[in-house]
């Protein structure tokens, strides 16, 4: 599931789901997925030191105590679950993603994600005056100065070729049904 993210995104994960843990809640929620973009230090999302200026007015309005003492949850072993809202803020994510023409999914995605839809975490945010628009302009502007990492060109022609061979396939099909009805056509009528 998460062969497209970044090392970076995928520490943000971990971030998430300790802090899920560590709250003893029973899904990763977005307050967590922010909580994890607050602790990753190399985050590409732009306006993290935004987020990372406002994170305990943050977690006030998201009723999450911050700071974490830092303590390690009861129990790393347990397998904690994406609430809905956190599976759809990683399903925009990718969407983010592929609007960048990026193959991988990085912290800056992320956090577009949560920003797409509303939820509990992008209100907060956007009492920041941190909203999408805000969040794409300032992956643009960190993209130009860092560029990302090379995307596998097999797998970048998969995915851009894939709508396009179903299209194709369409098309073939549509030809054959074409091609029989006027060959039945024609051998009635003679």
């Amino acid at each position: 599931m998460f062969e497209r993210y970044t090392e970076s995104a995928r520490r943000v994960i971990f971030f998430a789901r300790f802090e899920t843990l560590f709250h003893r809640a029973g899904a990763i929620s977005t307050a967590h997925l922010l909580l994890g973009l607050n602790r990753e230090e190399k985050s590409h999302a732009g306006i993290a030191v935004l987020i990372k200026d406002h994170i305990v007015e943050l977690c006030a309005q998201l009723g999450i105590p911050y700071p974490s003492d830092g303590k390690v949850p009861y129990d790393l072993s347990v397998d904690v679950p994406l609430d809905k809202n956190s599976k759809l803020a990683l399903a925009y994510a990718a969407k983010e993603a592929n609007k960048d023409w990026q193959y991988w999914i990085d912290t800056d995605h992320l956090l577009r994600g949560i920003l797409r839809f509303p939820n509990e975490t992008s209100k907060a945010l956007e009492s920041i005056s941190l909203d999408l628009a805000t969040a794409r302009a300032a992956s643009k502007r960190h993209r130009a100065e860092f560029p990302p990492e090379r995307t596998p060109f097999l797998t970048l022609t998969r995915i851009l070729f894939e709508p396009l061979k179903m299209a194709f396939l369409k098309l073939a099909i549509l030809a054959l049904v074409l091609l029989v009805g006027g060959l039945v056509l024609h051998w009635v009528n003679h």
